[in-house]
């Protein structure tokens, strides 16, 4: 006989070889698992409550019960894992959109600069959004008709603020309505 399966077949000591333990049937894992869905924790007689029940020794169902709370624990933080990963997606969009609404800010107060700079480069008369005579606009008391100075600047024109913001958002929208 071969002494590598000798030495298998015999036991340490005096003792005998331990049976190999069998696969839970479904019954009793589903016995187990709503066990476990009660109470994480098991206690002494249930643990020998359960054992009888099942036909299978106290301490398979205390190792079931240690290994059940290591997958839960492990299910529990992928699941917060995936909650991350998609909360994660969502701040990225997020940025994305604010990054593009910077870049949009960005292009308009260049507009406004180059707008400041360079003067007016359409009449009060030929934007829509803006209505009425001159002199209608200086009396009124209307923030849309306000002149505003931008001599400042470095340019002595007088500038509607009306103007200056339909240039901002183009001429299809009025800052507020006009009187």
């Amino acid at each position: 006989m071969n002494s590598h399966l000798h030495h298998q077949s015999q036991s340490q000591g005096n003792r005998p070889l331990k049976p190999r333990k069998k696969r839970l049937a479904r019954d009793q894992l589903n016995l187990l698992e709503t066990s476990f869905n009660a109470n994480q924790k098991l206690k002494a007689e249930h643990k020998t409550e359960l054992a009888r029940q099942l036909g299978v020794p106290p301490k398979q169902v205390a190792i079931w019960y240690q290994n059940r709370r290591a997958r839960h624990k492990n299910d529990a933080i992928e699941h917060d894992y995936m909650n991350i990963q998609l909360e994660l997606g969502n701040v990225f969009a997020e940025n994305i959109r604010l990054e593009k609404q910077v870049s949009m800010l960005k292009f308009e107060l260049n507009k406004v600069q180059q707008m400041i700079l360079f003067g007016p480069t359409s009449s009060a008369a030929t934007l829509p959004s803006v209505s009425g005579s001159s002199d209608e606009q200086a009396n009124s008391s209307s923030p849309g008709n306000m002149i505003c100075n931008w001599g400042d600047a470095g340019n002595d024109d007088m500038f509607p603020v009306e103007e200056l913001y339909t240039c901002l958002i183009g001429s299809d929208t009025q800052l507020w309505p006009l009187n």
